[in-house]
């Protein structure tokens, strides 16, 4: 069986948000964003205690004592080795206001938003970790987040956590956001493949669990069911406790014609694209957006912009010629007028966002 390396995941990784990044128009929306919201403009905070500092600088009164109480609750549960549940709120309550006499932590606060941006598997600005208080500080920025995807994902990327992901750390912390979110995802060996994850749902993933197990009320609540609605392009694999390891491979491999044929059949949206593993190509995004942007350029521009020797001040000399004379003698490349052209054309179409049809018109 074909064995899959960290270096392989990690190119994966950086190609989708090469894929991202190009998108056009997707730079601009980002430093107005950041304009918007009071962050760096040009690179974003230069590390996650600077930003867990303005996230806690961003709160009322109100919501600090919610994050200091979603803190205090947090580490309840690791010392206690248990999992918070309605039942405990009241006691859990009661525990934190005998112990915190003036309500506020701001270090808790800090320790506890930085550790959340530190998680691939979260987004810091999302309100489900505040079960207390609605915090409407975060859930306008997370707004915000969510225009930015909405306008600029397309089923391109492939995964929408990931590339919502790209967008949260990007947006907040730049390059070296993107960066230690991937690496972060690879020392996971759970989170760090595309296409692939586990869900085994718990009592918290149920109603009725007052009736217990194997009754007609105990059935997943609304948020599972969201959650795996979600999931409507996939294919399920169910494993019960009795199954070994061997015979769930083997299953995989003895069904896999059927299984992926069957996503394949269902899954329209990725066909509109074609969109497949091989899809997640190595291509040189620099040297394509380079000849993109000179491409843009108008022929007098790009006059203005060729320092070489040549004459291209003529009638009958088209711009790819320029271009042509810019690429080999400022950076080694060497293209055709043609080549240029056809470049350019392609990274404009690929780095659009697509509009695709929906479900009911396919």
């Amino acid at each position: 069986m074909k064995r899959y390396s960290t270096e392989y995941f990690r190119k994966k990784y950086k190609i989708l948000f090469d894929k991202l990044i190009t998108k056009e128009g997707f730079l601009d929306e980002i430093k107005n964003t950041r304009k918007e919201l009071g962050v760096p403009i040009e690179n974003g905070f230069s590390d996650t205690l600077r930003l867990a500092e303005y996230l806690t600088n961003k709160l009322n009164e109100k919501e600090k004592l919610a994050l200091t109480l979603a803190s205090f609750a947090e580490q309840y549960q690791i010392v206690n080795n248990i999992c918070i549940e309605e039942g405990d709120k009241d006691k859990v309550l009661d525990k934190f206001f005998k112990e915190n006499k003036t309500g506020i932590s701001l270090i808790a606060i800090m320790v506890f938003l930085q550790n959340r941006i530190e998680d691939h598997c979260v987004f810091y600005t999302r309100n489900d970790f505040i079960p207390v208080i609605n915090n409407k500080t975060f859930s306008k920025i997370f707004e915000k987040e969510l225009s930015l995807f909405f306008r600029f994902f397309g089923v391109d990327l492939l995964d929408d956590h990931i590339a919502m992901q790209f967008i949260e750390k990007y947006l907040f912390l730049g390059m070296s956001g993107v960066d230690g979110f991937i690496e972060s995802r690879l020392a996971c060996p759970e989170c760090k493949y595309i296409g692939v994850r586990e869900f085994s749902p718990d009592r918290r993933n149920m109603d009725g669990k007052d009736k217990g197990p194997f009754n007609d009320e105990y059935i997943f609540n609304k948020e599972t069911v969201r959650r795996l609605s979600r999931n409507f392009d996939s294919a399920f694999l169910i494993i019960k406790p009795y199954a070994t390891k061997e015979e769930v491979i083997q299953y995989v491999e003895d069904n896999w014609g059927h299984i992926k044929n069957d996503v394949i059949k269902k899954n329209a949206f990725y066909r509109q694209l074609g969109v497949h593993p091989a899809r997640i190509k190595e291509s040189d995004v620099e040297k394509n957006r380079l000849i993109y942007e000179l491409y843009k350029l108008s022929k007098k521009d790009l006059l203005k912009k060729y320092k070489g020797s040549n004459n291209f001040n003529l009638s009958g000399i088209y711009k790819e010629v320029i271009i042509s004379a810019i690429l080999k003698e400022e950076y080694k490349i060497d293209m055709s007028s043609d080549a240029i052209k056809k470049s350019a054309t392609r990274f404009a179409k690929n780095n659009k966002t697509k509009e695709l049809k929906d479900i009911r018109d396919i």
